[in-house]
């Protein structure tokens, strides 16, 4: 068969068979080696000689990195001007470090394995009762630093940084990434700023095991589908609380210049967060106010008629440590790559954070987001990924109406976060949010062709939704030892409530030759169904966690959740309302084995639950959808670098879903599906300039079990069975070229199938990027080139008679000033 990209080879399933029992042997014997490792002493108790006179402090610890055999981090700022005391004789590295610090304000805590970081003592460690300097690492979070190599001059600040030191996404608390049962890839705002990202879905180009563009170029909303599961109702996470989108009656697509870090969670996290799909989550970090002064704003402009205007603010409000805040905005107009298709945008994010104690803040957060946007039109396969007698469809082609098709929403949303220590070792942490969400869409989409294989049939949908929700979530940690074991426990309890009024209609439009392009038919439409429904959704939970660290090796991760969800459905149509209760437990059990290199191996297991709307033929409601996942994965932190390897296989099963039963059209609780693959990654900032990326995810998925015999044994619609790519930067940092950067990128994306039979197979295709950037003095000059090759990359979906274009060469220019 003819088509516009040729295909390349592809694995068979036994070759990803194959690899699966190649790593997990490979992470067997690695795990085998920890009876080993367990038998040598700790590095922290071991009795080293030391001589280290006194001197200037950065000097003595350089020293002491050297005696030790460990690295040490700090910030210039915190030991600059200040002595050390005389260190001499056989101790421990922990006994040399504290003679070491002696009167300089200076404490410390152990940042993984063979790494110390040097942090400000807080107030309470002279207190009398104050725990050992051993346990203090252990059992105290004291304030972040950017994490500086001692022996490093050219060393990399966090806003620079690829990578990320920590987040709480995966365990809802503060430990490093090497500790984190589960796999999640952290995008930073550096490598956001350096890709010049505008979506949330460009944003994961680079991500392994998740997919943000399943339907190809579509500025209106954030799909999200997770090792090969969507997720797109109930995966999107803003600061930890989900952003729930029923029935698909409104849509999100945050601003990604608002995020300070987005995470990517992958795998069931329904022990934390409840309901959810199995195949993950992405949770939205908001920018915070600052300490520090922070002025930025930006200009770009671009084809398809793009200019946009940034501003970014924040800092002490009149040089007080009670009040800081954080102001960022911007505003687009912007064409996109297919007539009658605009990209526009305006949006506001105050924050304001107020101290009310030394142990005690709150901040406030609020966002104001108007968007003027499109749909992306459906084009047939013949004439895009097929031949078509009459040739082929350009990208551009606008199947829509005019004046009369549109995208538009308005969202907005106000809470805070309270922050109490409430003694050295417990903390409480209440996060509340309220926000809307107004959608109103027109959309006329073609669903067929006439034989002449020219003129396309039509129809048109209209939606409008209007959603209001309000999230809490309570939690306290607390921190205690037993013996050998040192708990880190986590105790909550979340609310939601979720309403939504939405009104769908369908109505049959005119008819259109596809091949004139300025042929958009005649006004008016003949209606033919209309839906009005009001829907609100309640979900209450409770979880515990406890994460267990035994001889300073072992992190043993325990958790549990139960959850009562109740969801009220009136039909203002048919005047009837139904209301479904649910309750479900769910949990995770991870082991986790920290050697003194900075390997880390993980097996860990998980469930979770996802309520199933609606009733069966017997007139009975629907049990919630369940499943489970096994994952086995290890985690490496180069020692002395800012360098993150990761590797995970997992085996996730997807239980109970509703199905349509193909010869009744009723609806059928009976789908079962399974998803196994390989996912790597390796993320990379060099003190030599070089920012690396790389990702890689073999995915064996098949339907194990369904009430459609087309579809049994086969793989799950739309899912590439193997996708990756690779991305590398380099910044001259000295010399007369400093400041001048360059790199690119390739992302590759393998065949996947467009129909239930498995016959319809759309082609694999690669995409480059690239970009030139040059910093001077408080100015950035940059160049964005996506799809620099212009490559067309497609998606096909509804049984493979409808395709759409992935997005087009794009090109960005940006001056940003900041002082």
């Amino acid at each position: 068969m003819t088509v516009r990209k040729c295909d390349i080879a592809q694995p068979t399933r036994a070759t990803v068979s194959r690899w699966l029992r190649a790593l997990v042997r490979a992470l067997a014997a690695l795990l085998a080696i920890t009876n080993l490792a367990a038998a040598q002493a700790s590095a922290h108790d071991a009795v080293l000689p030391f001589d280290i006179p006194a001197q200037s402090l950065p000097a003595a610890l350089d020293a002491f990195a050297e005696q030790a055999h460990v690295q040490m981090l700090y910030t210039a700022d915190s030991v600059n001007n200040l002595q050390s005391t005389p260190v001499s004789g056989q101790l421990s590295a922990e006994q040399a470090l504290q003679q070491l610090l002696q009167g300089t304000g200076l404490s410390f805590r152990s940042g993984g394995p063979n790494t110390i970081t040097v942090v400000t003592s807080p107030a309470e460690s002279s207190h009398e009762s104050a725990p050992p300097a051993q346990d203090r690492s252990r059992t105290q979070k004291p304030v972040k630093v950017p994490e500086i190599v001692v022996k490093d001059v050219q060393a990399r600040e966090d806003a620079t940084s690829y990578v990320a030191d920590e987040t709480n996404t995966a365990t809802k608390s503060d430990i490093p990434l090497l500790e984190t049962p589960q796999s999640i890839s952290v995008i930073t705002r550096a490598r956001m700023q350096a890709q010049e990202i505008n979506s949330i879905a460009e944003a994961l180009r680079y991500t392994p095991g998740v997919q943000g563009e399943p339907f190809g170029f579509d500025s209106r909303l954030t799909w999200l589908r997770f090792r090969g599961f969507d997720n797109t109702t109930n995966g999107l996470f803003k600061d930890g609380l989900q952003l729930r989108n029923p029935a698909f009656g409104i849509s999100y697509n945050l601003e990604p210049y608002g995020a300070e870090q987005l995470d990517v969670l992958r795998g069931p996290a329904s022990f934390l967060y409840g309901q959810g799909s199995p195949g993950g989550l992405l949770n939205y970090v908001s920018k915070r106010p600052t300490q520090e002064s922070l002025h930025e704003v930006q200009f770009l402009a671009g084809n398809f008629g793009r200019y946009e205007g940034r501003f970014d603010f924040g800092g002490r409000i009149k040089d007080s440590d009670t009040f800081a805040f954080r102001l960022t905005g911007l505003f687009r107009e912007s064409g996109t790559q297919i007539d009658n298709v605009s990209n526009d945008r305006v949006y506001l994010a105050p924050a304001l954070t107020w101290r009310l104690a030394p142990s005690t803040s709150v901040t406030f957060f609020a966002t104001y987001q108007k968007d003027r946007a499109g749909a992306t039109p459906w084009l047939p396969a013949e004439g895009t990924l097929r031949p078509n007698p009459n040739g082929f469809l350009q990208p551009q082609r606008f199947t829509g109406q005019p004046g009369i098709d549109r995208y538009h929403r308005t969202e907005h949303s106000v809470g805070y976060e309270f922050h109490h220590q409430i003694s050295e070792h417990w903390k409480f942490l209440q996060k509340v949010r309220y926000n809307a969400n107004e959608t109103d869409s027109v959309s006329t989409y073609v669903f067929g062709v006439e034989p002449d294989q020219r003129t396309a049939l039509r129809d048109q949908w209209t939606s409008y939704g209007k959603l209001s929700a309000i999230a809490l979530d309570n939690q306290l940690t607390g921190k205690l030892s037993t013996g050998p074991f040192h708990h880190t426990l986590l105790g909550g309890i979340d609310l939601q409530r979720v309403s939504l009024r939405y009104h769908q209609n369908f109505a049959e439009a005119s008819s259109i030759d596809l091949f004139n392009r300025h042929d958009y038919g005649a006004l008016g439409v003949v209606p033919y169904f209309d839906s009005r429904q009001d829907t609100t959704q309640l979900q209450t939970g409770v979880y515990l966690q406890d994460q267990v660290k035994m001889f300073d090796k072992w992190l043993l991760t325990l958790g549990g959740r139960h959850d009562w969800a109740r969801n009220e459905t009136t039909d203002n149509v048919a005047g009837t309302t139904s209301v479904q209760h649910d309750r479900k437990a769910t949990g995770r059990a991870a082991l986790t084995y920290l050697f003194y290199s900075g390997l880390a191996p993980y097996v860990s297991y998980s469930t979770f639950f996802l309520p199933s709307i609606g009733v069966g033929a017997d007139g009975r409601q629907f049990k919630p959808e369940t499943g489970r996942q096994y994952e086995v994965g290890v985690k490496y932190q180069i020692p002395h670098t800012r360098a993150f390897l990761t590797a995970a296989v997992f085996d996730l099963m997807r239980e109970n879903y509703v199905q349509t039963d193909p010869g009744t059209f009723l609806p059928v609780q009976r789908g079962e599906a399974r998803s196994r693959g390989l996912e790597l990654e390796a993320v990379a900032s060099f003190d030599a300039g070089w920012d690396l990326i790389a990702s890689y995810t073999l995915m064996d998925n098949e339907i194990r079990e369904t009430i459609d015999p087309v579809e049994q044994g086969k793989r799950l619609l739309q899912i590439p069975s193997q996708f990756g790519s690779l991305w590398a930067k380099y910044t001259a940092s000295r010399g007369k070229w400093k400041g001048l950067g360059i790199g690119g990128g390739a992302r590759y994306t393998g065949y996947n199938y467009a129909d239930a039979a498995n016959t319809f197979r759309v082609p694999s295709f690669v995409v480059g990027d690239a970009v030139v950037d040059y910093t001077w003095n408080h100015y950035r000059f940059a160049l964005n080139i996506s799809n620099i090759l212009n490559h067309n990359a497609f998606t096909c979906f509804n049984e493979g008679t409808t395709c759409t274009f992935g997005e087009r060469r794009t090109v960005v220019g940006t001056v940003a000033y900041r002082w």
